[in-house]
């Protein structure tokens, strides 16, 4: 009797004791795709504050775990020159301790905790954001996962802990495995395009066809979906006989921001048709080289920050460079300045400092060498509606922003004024102010000067809103103080 009350007892110890063995934390798998090109690899562990500590893992010991197991999953040996990067973001490590539950699920049968039984419930989360760029930073494609495990620990605490979040961090690679391979042809694409184009000079208008539209992709832990973007439907007046000039604009570049898709708030609708359609109107109707015409869709903070730098670079570089800047998407005030920001599509409604601000957009290109720099905003800058949440249907949100202070050479055509709306026109599939701006460049093959363009767009946009959405949208011009007496003579083309 004694032998078998022994064994009972042994197989309880035993099977309550922890489960990691030496070794685990080298486990290996099999790589990306090998129809993927070379890529260089680079890891950053973001995640500076948590309680990881308390698992006997400080911040460098999660940076050399994470970053061993990364290149020992998803890494190819490879002497191939590399077509691109691969960059991995650590972005959260967060442990849940439960002692209770560990000793309420029975495991004090035996009070020998230092010996090897579990003492301690454990619950793990982790998210990696993998990205996939050209040699220059340029993204092409972006995952994103959140992941959690739980295990018990006991004698190997430490250990086992690290075992946890590489079984985490193995279940996030398969997952990024999968979804790579499905998207390989158009990231592969991508890559050799960025190539051809040549370092530091990449064209991004074959890079924007060969990507999805929306280019974060959400797991979970069964499995991963692609959000991607709807297709475009692009069948309205101003999408088909689309003016074609014999003109070139050679000093002229374009940057282009359609953001459409949102992560954290209201989608925008018709931002892409509207970015698509107005890349078509600066190279067919106004004559600038398709290489000097960046458009850039559901751009993240990132995304943006780097268009903007590139303008920039463009501006200095080339004499008597003259800047257009068209963004539609959201728009929010800072409620305590009320300074105005343009809202990324990874950036929150309710976080500034997620957002790109509309002073600093300003003046970073006016203190380039630029010549003339235009902005037309299809987006409006002013708030939240009265539950505090974004309007739906709508290219902003619903509260009055401070003017921003314009310098330099500078022209700026808003959407709408005061704690007005910027509005979309369902039945041409496109934004009220993109639609007759659109309009006028068709009907005058973009020979209009801007005063004549500003009467037109407010004149009709006006009118149409009041018409089609029962709301007032007044369209706005605003100048720097040098641009103030001579800015209704220019001419766009």
């Amino acid at each position: 009797m004694k032998k078998i009350i022994a064994i009972i007892l042994s197989a309880l110890f035993l099977s309550s004791c922890t489960v990691y063995k030496a070794g685990m934390e080298h486990a290996r798998y099999d790589p990306i795709p090998n129809k993927l090109p070379s890529l260089k690899y680079s890891f950053d562990f973001l995640y500076s504050q948590g309680n990881a500590i308390v698992n006997g893992m400080n911040h460098s010991l999660l940076n050399s775990l994470f970053n061993s197991e990364i290149t020992t999953n998803i890494m190819q040996k490879t002497h191939e020159k590399p077509l691109g990067i691969i960059h991995v973001e650590c972005t959260k490590v967060h442990f849940k301790n439960n002692p209770v539950g560990a000793y309420l699920g029975g495991f004090t049968l035996c009070a020998l905790n230092l010996l090897g039984v579990p003492f301690n419930a454990v619950r793990v989360e982790v998210s990696l954001s993998i990205s996939i760029q050209t040699l220059d930073g340029d993204l092409i494609k972006r995952y994103k996962y959140t992941r959690s495990g739980k295990s018990v620990l006991g004698l190997y605490y430490g250990k086992d802990s690290q075992v946890l979040l590489i079984e985490v961090c193995r279940d996030i690679m398969n997952d990024f495995k999968q979804d790579v391979s499905r998207d390989v042809a158009s990231i592969t694409k991508a890559l050799n395009e960025s190539q051809k184009a040549g370092s530091g000079n990449i064209d991004y208008n074959l890079l924007a066809e060969t990507i999805v539209q929306k280019t974060d992709v959400a797991s979970n832990k069964k499995g991963s979906s692609a959000n991607g973007a709807k297709p475009l439907v692009r069948n309205s007046d101003v999408d088909i006989n689309i003016p074609v000039t014999n003109t070139k604009a050679e000093n002229t570049f374009v940057l282009i921001i359609a953001n459409e898709n949102y992560e954290f708030i209201d989608d925008v609708q018709f931002a892409l048709n509207d970015g698509e359609t107005f890349k078509d109107y600066c190279i067919k109707t106004l004559g600038i080289p398709e290489r000097q015409v960046w458009l850039y869709k559901n751009a993240s903070a990132g995304i943006m920050a780097g268009g903007v730098d590139k303008m920039v670079q463009a501006m200095n570089i080339f004499d008597n460079a003259k800047a257009i800047v068209y963004y539609c998407g959201h728009g929010i005030p800072d409620e305590k300045t009320g300074d105005a920001y343009i809202v990324p599509t990874d950036g929150k409604g309710t976080n500034i400092a997620t957002c790109y601000s509309l002073n600093k957009l300003y003046k970073t290109i006016a203190d380039s060498k630029a010549t003339n720099v235009t902005y037309f905003m299809d987006a409006c800058f002013t708030g939240a509606n009265r539950d505090g949440s974004m309007l739906v249907g709508a290219r902003g949100v619903a509260r009055e922003a401070k003017k921003e202070v314009i310098e330099g050479n500078t022209i700026v055509f808003s959407a709408a004024s005061g704690d007005e709306t910027a509005m979309p026109y369902k039945e041409k599939g496109h934004g009220l102010f993109t639609y007759f701006l659109l309009k006028k460049l068709q009907e005058t093959q973009g020979n209009v000067t801007y005063g004549e363009l500003a009467e037109y767009i407010n004149r009709n946009v006006k009118k149409e809103a009041f018409l089609t959405n029962e709301k007032p949208q007044n369209p706005v011009i605003a100048t720097s103080e040098q641009m103030s007496g001579s800015w209704k003579t220019i001419k766009l083309k």
